[in-house]
């Protein structure tokens, strides 16, 4: 399992690279497709998601785990929320602060949106999807403390 970089902006820079940085989408962005197909507003994805090349190989982990959970049946990975893409590469700051997103480094990624934001409590995300990222080292927003976020799952520290 990789080490994420801690949560704050000189780490996230040194691990994953400074998103202001000229070139820095070509060298560290790519398209992923996981084993499943993925919607966004509930329209296919055919070309995958934009992610930072660096979670890839833990995406794809996470990915493969639901995939063979829901014993390859798209059906039952809709019924997770795993299927319904919310975002991940986004440069902003984080709602309501000055401070900037795990989005911004495409090392954050929000699953089933409709039904799980903010203040939702743990949302109705499967706990198929919360246990495989959780064991390729992400954090999920429905562990916050304060405000809870349980569509956001995010590769750091």
């Amino acid at each position: 399992m990789t080490i994420w970089p801690k949560d704050n902006t000189a780490d996230k820079n040194a691990f994953y690279g400074d998103f202001h940085s000229k070139g820095w989408q070509e060298i560290n962005l790519t398209h992923y497709t996981p084993p499943f197909l993925m919607y966004y507003d509930k329209h296919p994805l055919p070309h995958g998601i934009l992610v930072h090349r660096k979670i890839v190989p833990a995406l794809s982990a996470v990915f493969k785990e639901i995939w063979d959970k829901c014993e390859h049946d798209q059906h039952k990975v809709d019924a997770t929320g795993a299927s319904d893409f919310g975002g991940c590469y986004n440069v902003r700051n984080i709602s309501g602060s000055n401070s900037w997103s795990n989005h911004s480094w495409a090392c954050a990624i929000d699953l089933s949106p409709a039904t799980n934001g903010f203040n939702t409590g743990h949302g109705t995300i499967g706990t198929v999807v919360v246990e495989a990222f959780k064991r390729q080292g992400a954090r999920w927003g429905g562990d916050y403390h304060g405000r809870k976020d349980p569509m956001h799952f995010e590769f750091v520290s």
